[in-house]
């Protein structure tokens, strides 16, 4: 069969400014293109005009709209690549519109066919014959030599699966089974039946029992059964229970005890261990309030509109109900599992909508299956299935998962994701998943009263950190990204000196931000929002630049007249190489200066107020102005951003650029600070002074936000 090429998008995680950046005020971090001060009169409008640029055709002839997301800044439209009736498996591109009409930005993973006669090998391999879908699950169950039972129908459908050599038709196949078979996504090929491809739905905390491969299950002993009698073994009604929607509030509310968020946190103790006498936990339960609960002939049961407690895993334990809506169970009974579960996801989801993710902004607003006595009884936890339908299970091995809130969320954290974006794959996705996650665990923690101070670099403070197993650190300030990697999940990383988890590599910088702007006196919850809002309007094959970008965009477009957390967002980043110094749009014009101007004559003119000036001094002597034309009764405000290494001083001058009128001049590491109010139109100049007692003109970047 004769392959055609195709011509990929470049992928390169360096920054670039676009071909028509200065018409257009867009730059462009791998697949993703950011824009500013763009209108957007529609979807369909951007994108013809934007057509050659992204490679696709004048007519948009190949783009279907499969869905319109919306979120807390902008609509979603998200195109899917059709060729030949068939969608290309992963090729999206998504236009993002804030609802004041600007054009946020474009991300797009789809793939061009290159030529005419590259689109007729497409035609002729299309008219082959076509595997048949029963063929292509037998052949994919096959494959997953799996002895646990399903947990969901399999499906399948036909994609063009695309690759560096051309297009491939195949069959993606979905076959989810219990752990620790788990489930896969498999690409059959339509025409010879062989496994092209394949990944794992089934998201685990950890990789402690080994990396989770096709077929995995080779090795144990025991009988395989057939497909047909897999299927016909499922429990009545099960795969429609697990897309189940949302589920209205009873306004029964029950009460239930809890570990909040885990007993090492709470009683500040290092040495308690899953051994501990039962008598050392007492004073780490709560009583807590569990909300909406389901009444059915009196008796009370843990299912609510956004949790399930349900049996889907072995070992088979019916969930715990109750007569009056109190369960007393403490830890070590899984009536305690249930109530601890139930109450930190159904807080966490209200925690969600009280950021403004309600309504159509709404994540995973449905009740979620949720099984705490899962995973074949084993020392690990899950999230498996999509946003839809996917479920969480907790394993029971040493410490108990379903005790630790920081295991609750992270796995919680992979739902959100998969709500948010249901082609989360590819790229990066794999650390950044597990580092949300982590991070996402820990967030909380932190807001509980000893979460600041009781190890706040640990995650899973309770579950990890023992004789089980090590859990993850939230503090790897010495990873460093390399865009020459791909990063998974779980995988164990070598850069220089440094070895780490690509987990960590993800959840520092975010957790680092959160925790300093804490410090700097910013809500948790701004930190978090910004942070899911930055998950809109991306699909597959995302690399951790491209998320950082979107988050440090989200920052400036959810808080323009804040720069605090665009900054700490970008210098957190930047600490970690994942961000090189990268500039984002604002809402206005961005100024970067690459030589110095060392006079008025040579000044940069500012004329929209909040402008980040960002901007690198060549030697310790030079100087750069900047002017701004104020009417009368303005202040305007220059602050610089603290640099560890370099020291820069601020002055302002008159419309003469000789009649000094503040200035600042606070040493390295001390944010300079200067204001001035007019009493008549002025124009005046703003000048940074790189001191010459700085640590030298290598390190001479600075970033300055003038705001009037």
């Amino acid at each position: 069969m004769r392959h055609f090429s195709l011509s990929l998008l470049a992928s390169a995680l360096c920054f670039a400014f676009s071909s028509s950046a200065y018409a257009d005020n867009s730059k462009t971090v791998g697949n993703l293109t950011v824009f500013s001060n763009t209108k957007a009169a529609s979807a369909q409008e951007v994108l013809q005009q934007h057509a050659a640029r992204f490679g696709l055709p004048a007519k948009l002839d190949n783009l279907t709209l499969v869905k319109v997301q919306e979120s807390l800044l902008a609509k979603h439209y998200v195109y899917q690549q059709m060729l030949r009736g068939y969608p290309v498996d992963g090729a999206e591109i998504i236009v993002s519109i804030g609802h004041n009409g600007q054009l946020h930005r474009i991300f797009n993973e789809t793939k061009p066919v290159s030529a005419q006669a590259d689109a007729d090998a497409v035609n002729k391999l299309h008219v082959k014959g076509v595997l048949s879908t029963d063929q292509a699950l037998n052949n994919a169950w096959a494959n997953m030599k799996a002895q646990h039972p399903l947990v969901a129908a399999p499906t399948a459908n036909l994609v063009w699966l695309a690759d560096k050599d051309g297009f491939k038709l195949a069959h993606k196949v979905h076959i989810a089974a219990q752990m620790p078979t788990g489930g896969f996504i498999q690409y059959i090929d339509a025409n010879d039946g062989t496994l092209l491809r394949s990944y794992s739905t089934s998201l685990p905390r950890t990789n402690k029992g080994g990396e989770r491969v096709l077929g995995g299950n080779a090795g144990l002993a025991g009988p395989r059964t057939d497909l047909k009698t897999a299927i016909a073994a499922l429990p009545k009604g099960l795969a429609a229970d697990l897309t189940s929607g949302p589920t209205l509030a009873s306004g029964i509310n029950g009460t239930g005890n809890v570990f909040d968020p885990d007993p090492r946190t709470t009683l500040n103790n290092d040495a308690l261990t899953d051994t501990s006498a039962a008598s050392a936990f007492d004073a780490a339960h709560f009583n807590k309030p569990l909300l909406d609960l389901t009444v059915t002939n009196g008796v009370y049961s843990l299912s609510g509109p956004y949790v399930t407690i349900k049996d889907i895993e072995a070992p088979n334990t019916a969930p715990s109900t109750t007569s009056n809506g109190t369960w007393t169970a403490k830890r070590g009974a899984d009536a305690f599992d249930d109530t601890n579960v139930y109450f930190h996801i159904d807080q966490n989801q209200r925690y969600m909508q009280s950021l403004g993710f309600t309504g159509t902004k709404a994540i995973l607003n449905r009740s979620m299956n949720i099984d705490t006595n899962g995973v074949n009884g084993d020392d690990n936890s899950h999230f498996s299935g999509s946003g839809a339908s996917g479920y969480l299970a907790f394993g029971h091995g040493c410490v108990n998962d379903s005790e630790d809130a920081d295991v609750i969320l992270h796995e919680y954290g992979h739902a959100i994701q998969a709500s948010i974006n249901s082609s989360w794959s590819g790229g990066d996705t794999g650390g950044m998943g597990e580092g949300f996650g982590d991070y996402w665990a820990a967030s909380y923690s932190y807001s509980t009263p000893n979460g600041p101070t009781y190890h706040p670099e640990w995650a899973f403070t309770w579950d990890g950190h023992g004789a089980c197993w090590g859990g993850r650190m939230l503090n790897r300030t010495d990873a460093k990204y390399n865009s020459s990697k791909t990063y998974g999940a779980h995988q164990s990383v070598t850069e220089g000196s440094a070895t780490f988890q690509s987990d960590e590599l993800w959840s520092t910088p975010l957790f680092q931000a959160l925790t300093s702007l804490i410090a700097a006196g910013k809500p948790r919850a701004n930190v978090d929002k910004i942070i899911l809002e930055a998950h809109f309007g991306l699909g597959s094959g995302v690399k951790m630049p491209v998320m950082a970008t979107a988050i440090v965009n989200a920052a400036r477009n959810l808080f323009p007249n804040d720069p605090t957390y665009e900054n700490t967002f970008k210098a957190k980043f930047e600490a970690q190489n994942i961000l090189s110094g990268i500039v984002i749009p604002p809402t206005g014009p961005t100024i970067s200066e690459t030589e110095s101007n060392n006079t008025v004559a040579t000044a940069n003119t500012v004329s929209t107020a909040n402008t980040t000036v960002n901007g690198t001094m060549s030697a310790s002597s030079d100087t750069d102005y900047f002017k701004v034309s104020l009417a009368a009764g303005k202040k305007i405000t220059a602050t610089m951003t603290p640099n560890s290494t370099s020291d820069y001083d601020l002055y302002l001058y008159d419309s003469n650029g000789t009649t000094q009128l503040a200035s600042s001049v606070k040493g390295k590491g001390i944010a300079d600070v200067v204001s001035y109010t007019t009493t008549a139109a002025k124009t005046v100049y703003v000048r940074v002074k790189y001191y010459s007692g700085g640590t030298g003109a290598s390190n001479g970047k600075y970033s300055l936000v003038l705001g009037w």
